[in-house]
């Protein structure tokens, strides 16, 4: 019984800090877009470095330290650093594909069923894909590629791992894999954000290497929000229009040299599309291969967690069923619904 009432201590003193983190960073968000982008020129407000230092401060120089001073007291037993291999890690990676593509297509699915009836546009029903298109690929690289994925580990995998999982490893996977998710603020995100997170946590606790997770995290994050983004910004789809229309002229008329070569030139002019497409074919494949090493991993059993007697049938209780939780819970739904509601009151109006 006492290690119970420890363990729902400090699961909930954990997830009031995680609160109180996002609190932070969100009302310092909204008194930048509400008031700053008021008072300061346009030409400052309406600028990536302007939309992702909104980002950069509020969260990593403002609600992190606040996080780290919360916690830096409580007790710590941090897994054991053990060797995982290259084999595990592409089995891992692959996983997080698997995960990955199936979490995206769940997300976005339900992102639309809540967003398209109340008018809003399909283009603008993920904000954070919006600001990634339309941005410089230094903040995106530096926001999305290195600074999230360091903050993000240590926040829902180190800190809160090595606090908690003493308690049973079960529920601290579950536990950082949800926080995560739900830190997300949109079911764009919350499905493959939960996915990837619950993985990134098991990784951690067999290695005790949060560097892993970390690199992990960046190549997710970067093929994502980086690559795809700035294919996508380059990609002339008016011209892959005129190679669709162009190849079928040229099957129609198979014996016309003039318009062959024409066809020739246009495909090189189009080679941005292509490479797009040839990206989109590699994610595809890759999260085909994931769902696949899903399906042989947890044929096999290799997927091994540890539990203690308290956690078998309370330890989910002990770890969600508290006021710090609560607190977070509130605040994350809050999240959700400012997230929504910023989409569907201008498409409304």
């Amino acid at each position: 019984m006492e290690t119970s009432i420890v363990m729902k201590k400090t699961y909930s003193k954990y997830a009031l800090a995680a609160a109180v983190f996002l609190i932070a960073a969100t009302v310092v968000q909204l008194f930048s877009a509400f008031v700053l982008s008021n008072i300061l020129p346009e030409r400052i407000t309406e600028s990536s470095a302007f939309s992702f230092l909104n980002i950069i401060i509020p969260e990593y120089f403002i609600g992190f330290p606040i996080l780290f001073l919360l916690v830096g007291k409580m007790e710590k037993n941090p897994p054991e650093k053990k060797a995982f291999g290259f084999g595990r890690s592409v089995v891992s990676f692959l996983m997080c594909a698997g995960a990955m593509g199936i979490g995206m297509i769940v997300g976005t699915l339900l992102n639309f069923a809540l967003t398209l009836p109340f008018g809003v546009d399909a283009g603008n029903t993920n904000a954070l894909a919006n600001l990634m298109q339309d941005s410089d690929p230094f903040w995106r690289i530096l926001t999305v590629g290195i600074l999230a994925p360091i903050v993000e580990e240590i926040v829902f995998r180190k800190f809160l791992i090595d606090r908690t999982v003493k308690y049973g490893e079960w529920v601290a996977i579950l536990t950082s894999s949800l926080m995560f998710g739900l830190f997300h603020g949109n079911f764009a995100q919350f499905f493959y954000a939960t996915l990837l997170g619950g993985i990134f946590a098991y990784v951690y606790i067999r290695t005790g290497k949060i560097w892993i997770t970390i690199v992990f995290h960046m190549l997710i994050n970067l093929s994502t929000s980086v690559v795809t983004v700035t294919l996508l910004g380059n990609a002339d789809f008016d011209k892959f229009a005129e190679i669709q229309e162009m190849s079928q002229k040229v099957m129609a008329n198979p014996n016309d040299a003039a318009l062959q070569n024409e066809y020739v030139q246009l495909l090189g002019e189009a080679g941005s599309v292509l490479a797009l497409y040839a990206w989109f074919t590699v994610l595809g494949i890759l999260a085909i291969v994931g769902v696949i090493t899903w399906i042989i991993v947890l044929a096999r059993k290799r997927i091994h967690i540890y539990r203690t007697e308290e956690q078998v049938e309370k330890g989910m209780k002990y770890a969600w069923k508290n006021r710090g939780m609560v607190v977070f819970l509130v605040a994350t739904i809050a999240l959700f619904v400012l997230n929504y509601l910023s989409m569907i009151i201008p498409a409304m109006k």
